[in-house]
């Protein structure tokens, strides 16, 4: 081959280079790790957000997303976004608990007051402030993903008093609702949702804790008898992004995984107060016996659990200050 046609291939070759998108980041397809079952709303919200994808990208852009832990389970889902083996995945914040001990803020017992009370303590300054730390290691917040509100089952006895928990075996998902049931009386087992039916089922545990939606799902009023319903704590869920992978798109790729995000955001927010109503029924058509806490046994278990507050807010600045946040934003 002479010089002069090596260098009309060249050129040829450059231009081609040149005239590709400077991001190549996001592909035709994108993979979204999700450990809950489809009939979750909050995977619900997932599939919303992939049909926005598509619909803002004219289909240029897809997300697939992958449900009932095909990918990764809860366990394994903060790892995997760090070494960028997925995307964009659904992680509980607890899982972050480790790596950053204010994570465990959401499940703080009875820090939040009512379901948009979340909504007001992430607005308020709390999701920015958390949003550093996840991208100190690696991470990036896309969106927030509501849970709702976190409750009480069990095979033995109704929950009425903290002495009621005393013997029991109660499956928790977190550092935070660990310390809760040990506080009133309860030995916690932390454990893998995916887990947890089985669990009960063998009657490894005695009871659990978990969203009403959630035990519809995983059918755990199938393996249960009683449920306290006392709006603990909530369990809350983050969309997020590998910082590298995220940091290679191009702005308009950006603004429209984001528009996506809050529209997902927002509608998932939209769905919570009528799934947990719709899941409460299920439940009781399950024939469990429901006990809703009244306004004096709601305060014994606040009383049992202050140790749980108020050690948390000691461990760091941080924690302290969003404890603040969110007792300000009921």
């Amino acid at each position: 081959m002479n010089a002069r046609i090596r260098t009309t291939l060249c050129l040829a070759v450059t231009a081609v280079i040149l005239a590709m998108p400077v991001s190549s980041a996001v592909a035709d397809d994108i993979k979204l790790s999700n450990q809950l079952p489809p009939s979750h709303h909050i995977s619900k919200a997932l599939d919303f957000f992939a049909d926005k994808v598509k619909e803002y990208s004219g289909g240029k852009t897809t997300v697939k997303v992958f449900h009932s832990a095909q990918l990764f389970k809860d366990t394994e889902v903060v790892e995997a976004l760090q070494e960028n083996l997925v995307p964009i995945a659904l992680v509980p914040v607890n899982k972050w608990s480790g790596m950053i001990p204010a994570t465990d803020v959401f499940e703080m017992p009875f820090v939040f007051k009512e379901l948009d009370s979340i909504k007001k303590f992430i607005e308020a300054g709390a999701g920015e402030l958390l949003n550093e730390e996840f991208k100190k290691k690696g991470v990036a917040d896309l969106f927030w993903a509501d849970y709702g509100f976190v409750q009480f089952f069990n095979s033995k006895r109704p929950l009425v008093t903290p002495t009621d928990f005393e013997g029991l075996k109660i499956r928790t998902f977190s550092n935070g609702t660990a310390e809760t049931v040990s506080a009133l009386g309860g030995t916690p087992v932390v454990m893998s949702s995916s887990e947890m039916y089985m669990a009960l089922q063998r009657k490894t545990v005695d009871g659990a804790t978990t969203g009403m939606p959630a035990a519809v799902s995983r059918k755990i009023f199938e393996v249960q008898s009683y449920l306290t319903v006392c709006n603990y704590t909530t369990a809350q869920f983050v969309v997020q992004c590998n910082l590298e992978w995220w940091d290679e798109l191009g702005d308009e790729e950006k603004e429209m995984l984001k528009k996506a995000g809050a529209e997902a955001e927002e509608w998932l927010r939209g769905q919570i107060a009528q799934s947990e109503k719709d899941a409460q029924k299920v439940i009781a058509d399950a024939g469990l016996e429901i006990t809703v806490l009244n306004a004096d046994q709601r305060e014994a278990f606040i009383e049992a659990t202050e140790p749980v507050r108020s050690g948390f807010m000691e461990k760091t600045p941080l924690c302290k200050k969003l404890v603040e946040i969110a007792l300000g934003s009921n």
